[in-house]
């Protein structure tokens, strides 16, 4: 998801050809209080000059208590909104009162309801310690927590009082592994990794997206084009990460056709955990449009 500027037309309509699956178009922190009302108009249009493109189309508003929020929505909940970023989410109620307004907005205007999303951005300690109840505060929320956890000098960091000696070190990654316990708990099935806050540090941006995923990320956000192939690259199941999901599912297919539920495969013990595993890997190469393959058939429990 790429971070674009409210208040720059231009660069909004310019976006979708660096390759990202989304744009978040930023009403918050890189437009000045004076600027939020041409930029709220800037980001309506390009939302309705992008709408049919193949991009995924998401607004970051201001949050809650700045005054800004409802001038925010009334300006961009149009056609071809996909969802909003909620800064400064501090409670479930902040979560809540979001679906309600955004529910009235798209029966008022012919949308369909429930159809925009809403993104809780934690930002402090108490809304980073209730990022679960946060998450179950509506339907409407789809992915949260932060796999590495706060960024250094981001508000998050600054609440909890962590000193980072560099961007990569790992002094936020327990408060990130709880988002992400959080997160998981509550459902989400998208879990946001680390954004590299440097413009030009390509090897700084590999090695958080890297870490990231270990951790559980599933995406991650950009504030520069050059960030897109690289997050791309690390976020989407390679070739042989295919082949060895298809080889694990074909192994254990075989061995059920025996009469077996556990099978040798590659000096490994492989079960119906392994193969619900694979056929993550599968789906995900599957829906990003990588050829899978043939599949054998298999009837897997959920658990």
């Amino acid at each position: 998801m790429l971070f674009v500027p409210g208040h720059k037309l231009d660069w909004m309509l310019k976006a979708p050809k660096y390759g990202s699956d989304a744009l978040i178009l930023d009403l918050e922190d890189s437009v000045g209080i004076a600027g939020k009302p041409a930029a709220r108009i800037a980001v309506a249009e390009a939302i309705k000059e992008l709408r049919a493109k193949s991009v995924g189309l998401f607004v970051r508003l201001n949050g809650w208590r700045t005054g800004y929020l409802i001038d925010d929505l009334s300006a961009v909940v149009v056609d071809g909104l996909n969802g909003v970023m909620l800064s400064k989410t501090e409670d479930p109620e902040d979560v809540a009162a979001l679906d309600l307004v955004l529910g009235e907005l798209e029966r008022s205007r012919g949308l369909r309801v429930g159809s925009i999303e809403i993104c809780p951005y934690p930002e402090t300690a108490l809304a980073m310690y209730r990022l679960y109840d946060i998450c179950m505060a509506s339907q409407r929320v789809k992915r949260a927590g932060s796999a590495t956890g706060p960024n250094p000098g981001g508000d998050g960091g600054r609440s909890l009082g962590l000193q980072f000696h560099e961007e990569d070190a790992v002094e936020g990654v327990a408060f990130g592994a709880y988002s992400v316990l959080q997160a998981r708990a509550a459902g989400i099935a998208y879990i946001e990794g680390a954004m590299c806050g440097q413009l030009d540090n390509l090897d700084l941006v590999r090695r958080l997206g890297e870490r990231s995923k270990r951790l559980g990320a599933s995406f991650a956000s950009a504030i520069h084009p050059s960030h897109i192939p690289i997050i791309n690259e690390i976020y989407s199941p390679t070739q042989s990460d295919v082949d060895d999901a298809r080889d694990i599912v074909s192994a254990f297919a075989e061995a059920v056709a025996r009469g077996d539920a556990a099978v040798r495969y590659k000096s490994k013990l492989i079960d119906y955990a392994n193969v619900r595993a694979a056929m993550d890997v599968l789906k995900k190469a599957q829906a990003a449009g990588v050829d899978i393959g043939d599949i054998p058939a298999i009837q897997i429990p959920a658990y």
